[in-house]
């Protein structure tokens, strides 16, 4: 199975559960940094760890920047 729909799946039983948004970002991240351990390459496994590093307070100042404004 594809790594976005795992990460649709998974972000869709944690909204069932009732998880919090921070929950889901992290576990969101941990899925990542699980798909990022299975590259062999060691620039590849690198990128991709670095992109796992975002706080979750930096992800949601990125989202409120993005959000239309109603």
């Amino acid at each position: 199975m594809a790594f976005k729909s795992r990460l649709g799946i998974a972000l869709v039983v944690l909204g069932i559960c009732g998880c919090s948004t921070r929950t889901a970002y992290f576990s969101a991240q941990e899925m990542q940094r699980a798909q990022c351990d299975r590259l062999t390459d060691l620039q590849e496994l690198q990128r991709c760890r670095a992109q796992t590093h975002q706080s979750y307070d930096d992800y949601q100042r990125q989202v409120e920047t993005v959000k239309p404004t109603e």
